[in-house]
């Protein structure tokens, strides 16, 4: 089986949106904390090691961070590359 890891690494990156998507996401951070969330620090990236072109990024936003990147990485080694994009597209 060809896991996925051989191709793929995931990692988390600061959220950084621009212009009115910032605005936007200020907005909703401003929310999260009234509500008593945590607010969206990071983004969930996937990357392709060949050539490092972001094939998933999705904001870290449900649970913890740490937790969501380490359930990532299991599923990159346990799923081939088709197995994995089937579960997390």
């Amino acid at each position: 089986m060809d896991r996925a890891a051989e191709h793929l690494e995931a990692a988390l990156e600061p959220h950084r949106p621009h212009g009115v998507s910032r605005l936007k996401h200020l907005a909703d951070n401003a929310l999260r904390v009234a509500a008593g969330e945590l607010p969206v620090l990071h983004d969930l990236v996937v990357r392709r090691k060949d050539t490092g072109a972001v094939v998933l990024r999705t904001k870290a936003d449900v649970g913890s961070p740490e937790y969501l990147l380490a359930q990532v990485r299991d599923d990159l080694e346990t799923k081939t590359i088709e197995e994995f994009f089937a579960e997390w597209r």
